[in-house]
């Protein structure tokens, strides 16, 4: 007997030790690692914990994986009994597979895991076939520049007019003082998505009962000393209630945020989603998106039944009904304009939208205040190419910032979205067993790239060439791979956007002016490729539209530093800890 109870024992502990080795990180062979964390079950887990708890700074620790083995490629164990995340720190490589090499990467599991709850069988979470090119088709008219410029600028231009009487109202009440600007920016990009997604006749807005919540509200001056002692306090401004159809998408993108912090955002997004608050605010949003197609559908039969002819689109709904009742038809069914696919894309909009322009205007809005003489310069560049706006002393038309070219704003763009960092890791999962830098990727694997790191906003890592592939190779032989001065790399500098605008083949330059280059350098704030950003030509728009409105009417000042970090917060996007602004009026 004892006998027998001693075998089971043993086969007992050997099962168990059999499995407890199983079931440790198993790292890809040649690819660099952190030792300890093959010796444990969570892997690089608490190490991650222990920093992040620190700065709050994901992002940051992803970065220093790669300078600590001082190698662009790299591998994590996050992500307990499952394949090892490749961390790589190089825009040649990230370019080449983003562009090049669609057979053998496609957008990841997880991605679908962080996000499907919310956006379901949106475009974004999809996986490159059938049923993305069908999505992509259904909304593929609404990022023409002709719809852009003529539909969905006026709409974006009106709310910017909205934020700016807003700051206007604040800057008097501030008295100097500053002011937390996160929320302002986030409503005012939220206002120019709901007008691209369903036009100016849209009933709600985000911005209006904040100018509203101001009246009666005392100025700032009263609240100092008489030696001015708070001045570097910020003024609690008030928070106004929204509408509940607005505030429902607000609400729901908050909830995806917690479900991407979560270790298993499967069964965080069960749970959140049997809640009955999520089934509520998905009700409210539900229901108002249906009562906009609604209105798209009752126009576009208007129009059918008029003589006119006159154009009848007014935003994005208008023209998903558009292409839906042509698509039925040239494939002989009825048009279905309440399918989960219009749904779904129509909330994309709102979602990626609003989070990424506001986040990326306010990484401007810091970037900005620290650099008093980029942001002069670009006044000055604005004042210069709307002269006549000078002259009769009001600001800048739509069709005035649309139409007119100026390099620095351009510049000035590009920069802030390559120093912000919106978007760092572009993630990608290899669909077959293949190679990365000389080094053996299984199927399945997920790769990050990312795209704040080395080449990027830090000087590159070295790279054993031999371990390239042959088309990035011959594209730095062609002159297509620039990279940034690793003097000032990490600096906030838009003229390094900006080139001599003839060259001739020997390098020599023809005239004195500048033009902008979106070429100039290594930056991917929106991808690349087939599945790069679906609506980064909507983003430049908004951003566009808002920057020039912003410094047109308002000189940023530099805050206090504790309200000045540039610590980030990984929630869908890349959030700064902080945004605070200081005004001061411009005067023309």
């Amino acid at each position: 007997m004892i006998v027998v109870i001693t075998v089971v024992a043993f086969i007992l502990l050997a099962t168990l030790y059999i499995g407890y080795q199983s079931a440790l990180p198993k790292p890809l062979p040649g690819i660099p690692y952190n030792a300890a964390a093959v010796k444990s079950l969570l892997g690089d887990i608490p190490d991650m914990l222990a920093q992040v708890s620190k700065t709050g700074d994901i992002v940051a620790w992803l970065r220093d994986q790669n300078l600590k083995s001082k190698s662009v490629i790299s591998q994590i164990f996050i992500r307990p009994m499952s394949k090892p995340i490749i961390l790589v720190s190089d825009y040649e490589e990230a370019r080449d597979v983003m562009l090049n090499r669609i057979k053998d990467f496609d957008r990841t599991s997880l991605t679908a895991e962080m996000f499907s709850g919310l956006l379901n069988r949106q475009q974004f979470t999809l996986k490159t076939g059938p049923e993305w090119k069908f999505h992509r088709r259904l909304v593929q008219d609404t990022m023409t520049p002709a719809f852009l410029s003529e539909i969905a600028a006026p709409g974006i231009y009106n709310s910017c007019l909205r934020v700016v009487e807003l700051w206007q109202t604040k800057e008097q009440l501030a008295g100097g003082r500053p002011f937390s600007a996160t929320e302002d920016i986030f409503h005012a990009a939220l206002d120019a998505v709901l007008a691209f997604s369903f036009g100016p006749k849209f009933p709600h807005n985000a911005t209006e009962p904040q100018k509203k919540n101001l009246r009666g509200f005392p100025a700032s001056e009263a609240c100092l000393d008489e030696h001015g002692a708070n001045r570097d306090l910020a003024v609690p401004f008030p928070h106004a209630h929204i509408d509940e159809a607005i505030e429902s998408m607000l609400e729901l993108g908050d909830a995806m945020e917690q479900v991407k912090s979560a270790p298993s955002p499967r069964m965080k997004w069960w749970y959140v989603k049997a809640t009955p608050t999520f089934k509520r605010w998905t009700r409210i949003k539900d229901a108002c998106i249906r009562r906009e197609i609604e209105k798209a559908i009752d126009a576009r039969q208007i129009n059918r039944n008029s003589s006119t002819g006159q154009a009848w689109e007014r935003c994005a709904v208008d023209r998903i009904v558009d292409r839906e009742e042509k698509h039925a038809q040239k494939e002989g069914r009825s048009p279905d304009f309440f399918s989960a696919a219009v749904m779904d894309e129509v909330f994309g909009f709102v979602v990626a939208g609003h989070d990424t322009m506001s986040t990326t205007m306010c990484w401007g809005v810091k970037l900005l205040a620290d650099h008093a003489d980029a942001q002069s310069r670009l006044r000055r560049a604005l004042f210069e190419a709307y002269s006549c706006a000078v002259a009769e002393k009001r600001a800048p038309t739509v069709e005035e910032i649309m139409q007119t070219s100026i390099p620095l704003l351009d510049a000035t763009i590009e920069e802030i979205l390559r120093c912000g960092g919106t978007v760092p890791i572009g993630d990608r999962e290899a669909t077959t067993d293949t190679m990365l830098l000389g080094h053996r990727i299984p199927k399945g694997t997920l790769v990050f790239f990312l795209h704040n790191s080395h080449s990027i906003l830090s000087p590159a890592l070295e790279v054993d060439e031999s371990r390239r592939s042959s088309r990035v190779l011959q594209a730095k032989d062609r002159g297509q791979m620039r990279s940034w001065n690793d003097e000032d790399i990490h600096q906030f500098d838009p003229r390094r956007w900006l080139v001599p605008e003839n060259k001739n083949e020997e390098g020599g330059c023809h005239g004195s002016g500048l033009v902008f280059d979106p070429q100039a350098g290594p930056s991917i704030p929106f991808g690349l490729g087939i599945r790069a950003c679906f609506g980064r030509k909507l983003a430049y728009v908004e951003i566009r539209i808002m920057l020039a409105m912003m410094i047109w009417h308002f000189e940023l000042l530099k805050c206090p530093e504790s309200m000045s970090s540039y610590g980030g917060c990984l929630a869908v996007v890349n959030k700064p800890r902080d945004c605070f602004a200081r005004l001061r009026k411009v005067s023309l």
